[in-house]
């Protein structure tokens, strides 16, 4: 449906798919009359009721949530590299017949699942609480009043306020400003359309949802919301970009080189058992112990809780940070802020309350004014709709504030520019209709436009460098005539100085910044003098300068003494004064070509480029939606404190990533050389149903580190993949050592028996031909070695066991020497499997805090997790599986088990394979009884080594400086690079789902065509749906101006009811069409619109 009586604006419209109901309206065309006409609805907004139906019939004004089935999201946990190298295990295992192994590799990978999932959707429902309140709102026309309302709540008709610093909150069109020169607005559509630049937008041009307001104030018409508008639209056929968590990247190269060394491991497993030792493999169950165990290294050297691991430990960082006050936009930011080494921190509402007052006895007007007036002429020249903190306190310090504006209305208000650095209201005195106009700002730019400005310059210095020296901010009043405003004609009124408090806490949080490696510089839009005396105030550095110096010592104009170049000019500054927008940019910059991981504070659109130039752009509490959409830490908070809180924060996480990461490492190389080593050089096999339980006891234990209490560096830290590496291969090869050196002393050495009085362990050959011979010459009646087995009654009764049709039967010696090394290697496996536990996770211990492990208190649930794995273990290693796996070649009744000590293996089925069979490999578990205790002593000796290792370690590799703190800062930076921002972490703020993953809702899109963006202001409009909720308008409209009727008792001389008194009059939204383009800033339309206050003019 388009607009038939306005020019052009039929030839516009065109029927979608030959639906007559559905038409196309280009807004960007159209005049505004005809955009009011179009959507039924007036330059006064709508009304509640109105507004109530429309947001039921076109929905909120929010891209369509992305809704997944939960099952496809849990699925989704098990489906990475990790998990398919898990799965093809289980395939291996259900393929050899293991059901057992299969069953309980399965049961690993569920279980991780679940916990994943179960984290993450705590953490995105805790999320979406805390950051409700970051939600985009918008200053909108109801019941003909201003009202700030949930941006996701406008509809098509409303009539908006957009300034600078907000995110357009819809498709609009911009309305006129009556009697008044055509300012433009600048709109920053890059986020849309990839402009670089700034577009200057004039009346009745559209701007499109998700820009942001670089300059200008105006009203605007909305015409499209959700996915009608362009960006919804874009989102939905070209699709929205995806943002990956660095720390993910790093993980996936740790996981990478696990899976490298754990498949080069299995290829030298596979050849030397095949081809050394000739072994054969059969079909059947435990028939094929060469791939049975090479799943031992597969399964045991996988890191499969990292992914689970990774999920808990930044979900509940990013809880844990933003019920501090932090919310982290991109998760990449963690990882940079836990680097971080400066700090550029706005001095308002960071280093200071932000809390404004003004000094009344220190007030200073101008010759022929009084105090008096230059506080009535400050409160004149205030926007109280906007609510902004000067506007605000010049309102309220005015004696006579409350009937202020019973005397004068707004006319126009030019909103603060932050290149003037001015506002400029117009008001109408009511009694007289006298026109003023009313300037303040930066006192030195008021002082310049006055009449006699050289005249007023000195005295006027001299007071705002008094003010200065007080830490007094000075404002500059200057009124006009009408017509007036150009330079020259303004009438200095005087200047009022403005104060704002330091922060009680903030000097106290500098030097906790200084003792974690953080150099804070002040960087202020105020003068040099007020930025000096604050820096006094808090104990910061007073080496500052102002943005006059820096540019001139770029430039080569100037030297400063102690400094070679500008560079250092910037590093060794304490701060800077009088800075715009476009000096926070060249400071980050200079910063970081100096090797400095650099964090800058924001609040304002024109701060965004520093935001996205710095490594860590902060928005603080308060800060436009453009400011938060360039962000990555948005605060909740104010002040400095919560900035060190979440750097702390952010030091913890990226501590226990660090943790989880070394250990991964080591425990990948400990299992795939251990296991690799053993079985290559002895031809010895362990099960791999010990290898998953080993696997499920240390993952329950890695999660728990996910949440561990742990010591933040002292230094600022980043990811340095040589030193995990180095120190992971290094911790692995040493628990390695000390897994070997056990199997070596009890398997080739009889230390245990002679010293320990255990029973021997001992599998060399001539120690078990020793012994079965002893046993045989001990029988009654003795038995000869060389005698067929079958001279034994016991196993005469099972010579059907043998495998194959004319088996070759073994001699009783060879037997002997079978059952004998079968049942020590049993009881092996579970001394090894009990070592192996206990060494590796305790590991956690050394590689969570650079002090004596001992002495560093880990988390209660680390602890539990550790004691609850180790007693598992410990009862597994103790009472074994009886001798399962079952050798599948085997003898029923073992005659020569019996131990050095005279006794038969506890807890043991009595199976034992066959001589000269490959069931001599059988990877069978027998409980190690006392030698439990024996791993439990093991461990703990060579625990003792751990923490040296690692002091050395840091020491080599100048871990948190230990070794030199200026070269660690260098490699630091060198191993880490600078991370470009990719253009999917530059979405737009509040138009997507929350998540811990996405905690501000981005959205971003990709680029899209020229054909789309020539289509962009284009909307199709539905003639039935406004039609609908028109007539329920109307509908109401009748019944109140029945029940009106029956309640009033005067009408007008033509039969007209009167207006309520203070209330609306009421409109006929249908029939009524604007005779003028729009309405002014303030809200007073030049026909039936509001004025500021809300009442009919």
């Amino acid at each position: 449906m388009a607009a038939t009586n306005g020019k052009g604006a039929a030839d516009t419209a065109v029927p979608i798919n030959g639906d007559a109901h559905k038409e196309e309206v280009d807004f960007a065309k159209i005049s505004i009359p005809e955009a009011f006409n179009v959507l039924k609805c007036t330059p006064k907004g709508l009304t509640s009721e109105e507004a109530k139906d429309r947001l039921d019939e076109y929905g909120p004004n929010k891209l369509p949530e992305s809704t997944r089935n939960p099952v496809l999201i849990f699925l989704g946990y098990m489906w990475n590299p990790l998990s398919w190298a898990m799965e093809v295990a289980a395939i291996m295992s259900i393929a050899l017949l293991d059901y057992a192994d299969f069953a309980l590799i399965v049961a690993l990978l569920v279980g991780n699942a679940v916990i994943s999932f179960k984290e993450e959707a705590g953490a995105d429902k805790a999320i979406k609480a805390l950051t409700a309140a970051l939600a985009p709102k918008a200053k909108v026309l109801r019941d003909g009043k201003v009202e700030t309302i949930d941006a996701v709540n406008l509809v098509p008709g409303d009539v908006v306020i957009i300034r600078l610093g907000d995110i357009v909150p819809a498709d609009l069109k911009l309305l006129g400003e009556e009697g008044e020169e055509d300012h433009p607005m600048q709109v920053d559509q890059a986020a849309l359309t990839g402009e670089s630049m700034p577009v200057k937008k004039f009346t009745g041009a559209t701007a499109f949802s998700g820009s942001a307001i670089k300059q200008g104030e105006r009203h605007a018409l909305v015409y499209a919301t959700g996915s009608n508008t362009f960006f919804g639209r874009a989102a939905a056929l070209i699709g929205s970009t995806h943002n990956v968590a660095n720390v993910q990247k790093i993980m996936t190269r740790i996981g990478g080189t696990c899976l490298v060394t754990i498949f080069i491991w299995c290829i030298i497993e596979l050849a030397v058992q095949f081809g050394h030792y000739e072994h054969s493999c059969h079909a059947g169950e435990d028939r094929c112990p060469t791939l049975t165990n090479m799943l031992v290294i597969v399964v045991g050297g996988i890191p499969i809780a990292m992914p689970t691991v990774l999920t808990v430990t930044l979900a509940l960082g990013a809880y844990k940070l933003a019920k501090e006050g932090a919310i982290v936009a991109r998760m990449s930011a963690v990882e940079e802020m836990a680097g971080m080494d400066i700090l550029c921190s706005d001095k308002t509402g960071t280093l200071t309350l932000n809390k404004l007052s003004v000094d009344a006895k220190s007030v200073f007007p101008m010759m022929g004014h009084s105090v008096e007036e230059t506080l009535k002429f400050g409160a004149l020249s205030a926007n109280i709709v906007t609510e902004e903190p000067i506007d605000m306190v010049m309102h309220e310090s005015y004696p006579g504030n409350k009937t202020l504006w019973d005397e004068y209305e707004m006319v126009r208000f030019l909103p603060f520019n932050p290149t003037d650095k001015i506002t400029v209201a117009t008001v109408r005195d009511k009694a007289t209709g006298k026109v003023i106009r009313v300037m303040k700002g930066a006192p030195q730019v008021i002082l310049k436009k006055c009449v006699n400005a050289a005249d007023l310059n000195t005295v006027g210095t001299a007071k705002i460098t008094e003010y200065a020296n007080r830490g007094f901010r000075g404002l500059g009043i200057a009124k006009s005539g009408e017509g007036g405003g150009s330079t020259g004609d303004w009438e200095m009124v005087g200047l009022i100085p403005l104060y704002d408090p330091p922060r009680h806490d903030t000097k106290e949080t500098i030097e906790r910044c200084i003792e974690k490696g953080i150099s804070v510089k002040m960087v202020t839009g105020d003068q040099l003098l007020i930025g000096k005396e604050t820096a006094r105030q808090l104990g910061m550095g007073t080496n500052m300068y102002t943005t006059e110096t820096l540019m001139k010592a770029k430039e080569g104009i100037i030297r400063i003494e102690g400094c070679t170049n500008v560079d250092e000019l910037v590093e060794y500054a304490d701060g800077f004064a009088e800075v715009f927008p476009e000096h926070k940019f060249e400071i980050v910059k200079i910063l970081q070509d100096r090797h400095h991981m650099v964090g800058m504070t924001g609040d304002g659109v024109n701060d965004a480029p520093a935001l996205k130039k710095a490594d860590v752009g902060i928005a603080v509490a308060g800060a436009t939606d453009a400011a938060r959409g360039a962000a990555d830490i948005v605060l909740t908070k104010p002040g400095l404190a919560t900035i060190v809180t979440a750097i702390i924060g952010a030091r913890k996480i990226f501590q226990r990533m660090t943790t989880y990461s070394k250990y991964t490492v080591a425990m990948t190389f400990r299992i795939c050389f251990t296991f690799g080593l053993l079985t290559t050089i002895y031809n010895w096999y362990f099960p791999t149903i010990l290898i998953v339980l080993l696997a499920v006891f240390n993952d329950g234990a890695m999660i728990a580190l996910s949440k561990d209490r742990v010591v933040p560096s002292r230094l600022p830290n980043s990811w340095n993949l040589r030193s995990i590496f180095i120190s992971g291969i290094v911790y692995g090869l040493y628990l390695t050592l000390s897994s070997w050196t056990l199997y070596y002393v009890a398997t080739k050495t009889n230390f245990f028996e002679a010293r320990c009085n255990l029973y021997s362990l001992n599998d060399h050959v001539d120690v078990l031909q020793g012994y079965c011979q002893a046993q045989l010459a001990q029988r009654s009646p003795p038995v000869s070695p060389k005698a067929p087995i079958t001279d034994i009654p016991a196993y005469a009764d099972q010579i059907n066991r043998l495998p194959g049709s004319n088996p070759q039967v073994p001699s009783v010696l060879q037997q002997c020497q079978t059952e004998q090394q079968y049942v020590r290697s049993s009881i092996m496996r579970s001394l090894i499997y009990a070592q192996v536990s206990i060494s590796g996770q305790a590991l956690v211990f050394v590689v969570r805090t650079m002090r004596w492990s001992v002495a560093s208190r880990a988390g209660l649930l680390t602890y539990i997790a550790f004691f609850l794995a180790q007693i598992g273990a410990s009862v597994i290693a103790g009472i074994g599986f009886a001798g399962y796996p079952h050798p599948p070649d085997s003898f029923e009744n073992c005659e020569f088990c019996h131990l050095t000590n005279g006794h038969m293996p506890a807890f043991f089925s009595g199976e034992v394979p066959i001589y000269n069979t490959e069931s001599r490999f059988a990877q069978s578990v027998i409980g190690c009884t006392y030698y439990l205790i024996v791993a439990w002593v093991w461990s703990i000796i060579w625990y003792m080594g751990l923490d040296p290792i690692k002091w050395l370690l840091a020491f080599l590799l100048n871990e948190d400086g230990m070794r030199d703190l200026a070269l660690h800062k260098k490699e630091q930076k060198e191993v880490v690079g600078r991370m470009e921002r990719r253009p999917s972490e530059e979405g737009v703020v509040g138009f997507g789902t929350a998540s811990y993953a996405n905690p501000m809702g981005r959205v971003s899109i990709q680029r899209p065509s020229p054909a789309m963006l020539e289509r962009a202001s284009v909307v199709s409009i539905g003639r039935d749906r406004l039609d609908r909720v028109s007539q329920r308008g109307l509908q109401r409209e009748s019944q109140r101006l029945q029940r009106e009727s029956q309640l009033s008792t005067g009408r007008d001389s033509i039969g007209r009811m009167s207006a309520p008194i203070g209330g609306y009059m009421p409109v006929d939204r249908g029939s009524r069409k604007p005779s003028v383009d729009g309405v002014n800033i303030n809200g007073k339309p030049s026909v039936d619109g509001v004025n500021i206050h809300g009442n009919e003019p």
